[in-house]
């Protein structure tokens, strides 16, 4: 029987000879042929070169190869013994593709699509077969092509393999990535295995599990209690994995493996045990991936691979091979029974293990010790240790745990359970305070480390307090501004790293400043407020002289946690008022003076010492405050009569209203040099009938404002003007002194909600309205002292940064002629109130 082959035309020719053309009417009527539904082998006149079905393993010489032009193709012949799945693998595989016909120009299908996967040919029936590689670029290229019969039971397979975990990976070799290979394994129907494959060195391979027909048996996508490289075996076998090495980091040879593990019935695993809380006793570690453990009961549990430098949870199976617990996650065992855990998080088949796996159980009471608050230390003897103390604390109790600050040991982890294992918090809340104990006692602390090798081995310090309104913390008094004012007094050493400090419920106002300092030792500290429902008013971080602001809640009593080092040193933790309802102890007492009206002189005190004034008004005044000192180093804060920030800590100017009261601190920080003195600005601005009568109200401001000169002096401090400025407006404020010192004046441009639109960079300072809109938004400007010179002899200018600034724009209402030639005269007609000598007029066409 003669049969038919087909070999699509090689390459494109610009030949114009009679042989050309023909060849060209031959390919034509191919192409009609084709699209008609004709098959290729209806259209060959050319004979294909023959392909030998190729083994598993070395194809050897069962390899076409061809040198295909740009777009061009090249064809085989293959015959077929047996029919079913064929695997027709090309290269190179990102450049060329290819198809399978029959004898009679039908399209064998050699997709897979439930995979998404090429090259998968199904033939219905033994014989001679068409095999067309095609170029799918616009250049040359070398060719390779085999196909392998992956119905073939054990040709050129290697040995069967059993599936135990004790078993180890066996390496073989890819010639290169046509190479198929076959792997048989003993496997029951029903079994559920695990399947691991890779490339020694970096690469890319496949590899599936099979029948006797070759085709994938398992699910694309496992059920959500199988692992993606597990597979539940049906039919009845025999069971093989076909493999196939695609590429790898220093080229073929390479060197690969695959392995096939049973869950369902695991063999070769180690055996261990639940262990108690604390010193990890008879560690052993060895290289078998795989241990067995029997849970009495269910509940969350610690199941962790461990070795000399880390630990990491592991993938749990039950007794039937299901997942019981994921790799990244709490163990949560939903009955008691055996479990395999298997190590390793990677499909790496040559991952080398020298590990013990450490099974806790969480609610257990196993190696547990007992205490209550103060002082408790601990010590990690082991990678993966947990240790754990049963707290004296009742159910509802808030606790903290803290560590000191820059711990030389260990960095302990702590969390909190409860008597079923279930977390009540971590390390985060009981560092911040807030552990709330709301599920059931008794409740207890583990802890370990998560950091890894040394780091995670040795001794550890707690600081166990309670938050709640139980607690046993000394009272924090209520102090003043004078030098005596009431404050807390307290020292840390080797064995006291934290203390913690109450305030009464009902000896409170809604805000106060809590300063802590370092008064010995040099040795930073933190401190953080909360009140009885856990919620943290206020923290400051590690400082050796720091305050802040905290909003106290009404009605409710509050802990005061500091934490420094364990180390010798001092502290004074103080408490002061500054609502409407603080003392005027220690406090000056101020009337705001009028625009230019003299500045108060007050002694500076040390670097850190918060000195207070309060700078008295009507409620309807805006006071423009300032603080100005010889070497700069001065800042202020300003708080309103219910303890609310009106002014940001800072050495800049801001403007305050709403109060009959106004607490101002003055403080130079405690790693700057502070001057002799200071002087405080508290100017009235406005009151209720709007700016001040000593601000001199402009007319306009389309150009800018000034310039303007004049002195300032402690005497006479400050100078206001109105400007009738739109919300868009930025002027560029040229302050000179006219004597020629370097300190100039400085300026505030006010708007309606009286923040200050100036800023100053190394270019000069730039001043904006800052409105939402370009409608009107007059603003107040005024020219205070510099910040280091008590005088000033100031020159003083604003210049618009727009075409024309405040409301009244200026408008070309005319032009006659209507129309005018180029280099003509035409006559304009300007309107607008804002017009000067310098107005300039731009004409388009």
């Amino acid at each position: 029987m003669s049969v038919a082959t087909f070999c699509p035309p090689t390459g494109r020719t610009r030949a114009t000879t009679p042989a050309a053309v023909l060849v060209a009417l031959v390919s034509l009527l191919a192409s009609l042929l084709a699209l008609t539904g004709a098959g290729p082998a209806a259209a060959a006149d050319t004979e294909c070169a023959p392909l030998a079905l190729a083994p598993f393993g070395d194809p050897g010489g069962a390899v076409g190869t061809a040198n295909l032009p740009s777009e061009g193709s090249a064809c085989f012949t293959v015959r077929i013994e047996e029919a079913g799945l064929h695997l027709v693998s090309v290269g190179p595989r990102s450049i060329v593709h290819a198809q399978m016909y029959a004898s009679d120009g039908t399209e064998v299908d050699c997709y897979d699509e439930t995979f998404s996967e090429s090259g998968r040919c199904q033939v219905p029936e033994p014989g001679t077969y068409t095999v067309k590689v095609v170029n799918g670029q616009w250049s040359d290229t070398d060719a390779t092509v085999t196909v392998v019969p992956l119905t073939q039971a054990t040709r050129g397979c290697f040995e069967r393999t059993g599936t135990g975990w004790d078993l180890p990976a066996v390496s073989r070799t890819s010639t290169g990535p046509l190479e198929v290979d076959c792997q048989p394994f003993e496997g029951e129907p029903g079994e559920l295995v695990r399947l691991t494959n890779g490339t020694k060195v970096y690469g890319g391979m496949t590899a599936w599990i099979t029948d006797a027909s070759g085709a994938r048996i398992c699910p694309h996508f496992p059920p959500d209690d199988q692992d993606s490289l597990s597979c539940v075996l049906p039919g009845t076998g025999p069971y093989r994995v076909i493999s196939q090495v695609s590429n790898a980091e220093g080229g073929f040879p390479a060197a690969y493996a695959v392995t096939v593990r049973s869950l369902s019935a695991p063999r070769g695993c180690r055996p261990t045990s639940v262990r108690p809380f604390g010193t990890l006793d008879g560690l052993d570690f060895g290289s078998v991936p795989c241990f067995t453990f029997t849970a009495s009961r269910t509940g969350p549990h610690l199941v962790q691979q461990v070795d000399d430098y880390s630990a990491a949870p592991v993938l749990v199976f039950d007794a039937d091979g299901r997942i019981a617990c994921r790799e990244y996650d709490l163990c949560r065992l939903s009955a008691g029974g055996t479990y395999t855990a298997v190590l390793g998080r990677s499909t790496y088949p040559f991952e080398e293990y020298d590990d013990d796996l450490v099974v806790l159980d969480r609610a257990s009471g196993a190696g547990c010790v007992t205490a209550g608050t103060g002082l408790f230390r601990g010590e990690l003897s082991a990678v993966g240790e947990y240790d754990c103390v049963e707290l004296n604390a009742p159910e509802g109790a808030r606790i903290a745990a803290l560590t000191p600050i820059n711990a030389s040991g260990v960095v302990a982890a702590p969390e909190v359970v409860d008597a079923t294992g279930a977390q009540q918090c971590g390390a985060t809340e009981l560092a911040a305070g807030d552990c709330a104990l709301t599920g059931t006692a008794p409740f207890r602390l583990l802890v370990h480390s998560k950091s890894e090798g040394a780091r995670a081995i040795g001794a550890y310090a707690l600081a166990l307090h309670r938050t709640d309104a139980a607690n046993d913390c000394p009272v924090l008094p209520s102090g003043s501004f004078t030098a005596d004012g009431a404050k807390a007094v307290f020292g840390t050493d080797a064995d006291t790293f934290s203390r913690c400090f109450s305030i009464p419920a009902d000896a409170h106002s809604g805000a106060e400043v809590l300063q802590l300092a370092a008064t010995s030792g040099g040795v930073p500290a933190k401190f953080s407020v909360l009140d009885t429902t856990g919620k943290r008013v206020c923290d400051r971080a590690a400082t050796t002289n720091g305050w802040t602001l905290c909003d106290l809640t009404p009605s409710l009593a509050h802990t005061v946690l500091v934490t420094g080092r364990a180390q010798a040193a001092d502290y004074t933790l103080a408490r002061r008022d500054v609502t409407r309802t603080a003392s005027s102890a220690g406090c000056a007492r101020t009337a705001a003076t009028t625009v230019g009206g003299p500045s108060l002189a007050a002694p500076a005190g040390e670097p850190g010492t918060l000195t207070c004034h309060q700078v008295t008004a009507a409620a309807t005044d805006v006071v423009h405050v300032d603080v100005r000192d010889a070497l700069g180093t001065a800042n202020l804060a300003v708080f309103g009569a219910e303890g609310d920030a009106e002014c940001s800590f800072a050495n800049r100017s801001c403007a305050v209203t709403g109060s009959t009261t106004h607490q101002v601190l003055v403080q130079t920080p405690a790693t700057l040099k502070a001057a002799p003195e200071y002087h405080l600005d508290a100017l009235r601005i406005a009151d209720a009938d709007g700016p001040a009568a000593e601000c001199v109200r402009v007319p306009s401001v389309a150009y800018g404002y000034g310039p303007v000169t004049g002195t300032l002096d402690e005497r006479h401090s400050a100078v206001c003007a109105v400007l009738p400025t739109a919300g868009f407006d930025r002027f560029a404020a040229e302050i000179t002194d006219t004597s020629g010192a370097t300190t100039t004046a400085v300026p505030a441009l006010y708007n309606s909600r009286w923040s200050n639109g100036c800023t100053q960079s190394t270019s000069g300072a730039l001043c904006a309205a800052g409105g939402s809109s370009s409608a009107a938004e007059p603003t107040l400007f005024l020219l205070g002292l510099p910040e280091k010179a008590s005088s000033t002899a100031y020159s003083a200018r604003l210049t618009c940064q727009s075409t024309l600034c405040g409301t009244e724009k200026a408008a070309v209402t005319a032009v006659s002629p209507a129309t005018g030639v180029a280099g003509t005269k035409v006559k304009l007609t300007v309107t607008g109130t804002a017009l000067g000598p310098d107005t300039q007029v731009r004409l388009r066409d």
